[in-house]
């Protein structure tokens, strides 16, 4: 007799009279035993096959680093060592307690600063690309007085915001002021941050955390094709005398580069859309790390690229 059949049985008595109750009684305990075991057998499965896939995505070592990388992060950017576990001791709290570790205000804070630093990079681009404020000699952007930009900078902020942008833009060097109440660009078609370190920071919550997702979600998915492009180009004996070298060509190919990916996303975006959207977004970074003396024969690193 099936285990199916089993346990139709012992439904099928319920609320009847039984000639042998201890039978019943033996077969229902029996039915439950097995269902039990079969419920316990699939969640242990379960359990195994989130370990094994945790397992695969995890390293011990670079969570470790992760983690005390970003605690040498803020100590680096002034946070005091007391804040810095006066917040750890929260977050653990809070996960103990099963909540979420991420605060909706502290997030709503970051993104919004992410979006208008992105939007103001817009208007700039727009102010590159739109013929009614190029100047037709020299097809560079012209200037403009203060109704023209504030109409400008009306096309990607609510009417409401529209100063307080301005303003944002004047203090940190976007645009400057020229005679006749003219506005010019400072910085060319590029926005970079000149303000306060906050600033900075502020940027790199919302950087970091979209890098960590990324790195998660590649490794977890097969094709190759469907993972977001995550690519450096690197050396590790680099002379100290190429460095500003080094700086100037990267500097100059990537905006060459960024300028033909923000064309095809302006010209691809759609924020009306009825259909779902997605953020995306191409972000180049270079890195200098700190002057040493060379030592390719003790290292692995020497012995691949050989001795020159």
């Amino acid at each position: 007799m099936g285990s199916h059949q089993i346990q139709g049985c012992v439904l099928d008595s319920v609320g009847l009279p039984s000639k042998n109750p201890r039978r019943e009684m033996w077969v229902m305990t029996t039915a439950q035993q097995k269902s039990a075991s079969r419920k316990d057998a699939s969640s242990s499965r379960t359990a195994r096959t989130r370990r094994q896939q945790t397992n695969r995505l995890l390293s011990r070592p670079a969570l470790d680093i992760l983690l005390s990388e970003t605690i040498t992060f803020l100590l680096a950017a002034g946070l005091p060592r007391k804040s810095i576990a006066s917040e750890l001791r929260k977050e653990a709290r809070r996960l103990g307690a099963g909540r979420r570790l991420q605060r909706s205000k502290a997030a709503k804070v970051i993104k919004r600063g992410h979006e208008n630093l992105v939007e103001i990079a817009g208007v700039a681009h727009d102010w590159h690309r739109q013929s009614a404020y190029i100047d037709r000699k020299s097809g560079e952007p012209r200037a403009l007085s203060g109704a023209e930009l504030r109409r400008l900078i009306g096309r990607r902020f609510p009417r409401e915001r529209v100063s307080e942008a301005l303003r944002w833009m004047e203090a940190n060097g976007i645009v400057s002021q020229r005679k006749r109440n003219l506005f010019v660009l400072s910085m060319g078609r590029q926005v970079v941050l000149r303000g306060p370190r906050a600033f900075a920071m502020e940027r790199t919550a919302a950087l970091v955390p979209q890098y960590l997702r990324i790195s998660l979600r590649n490794a977890d998915t097969s094709n190759p094709r469907s993972r977001d492009i995550d690519r450096d180009a690197r050396v590790f004996f680099l002379p100290e005398k190429w460095v500003s070298l080094w700086r100037a060509v990267a500097r100059e190919r990537a905006e060459a580069f960024l300028e033909g990916l923000d064309n095809w996303l302006e010209d691809h975006t759609r924020p009306d859309e009825s259909g779902p959207v997605r953020e995306v977004a191409m972000h180049c970074y270079g890195y200098t790390g700190e002057p040493r003396l060379p030592r390719p024969s003790g290292t692995n690193i020497g012995r691949l690229e050989g001795h020159r």
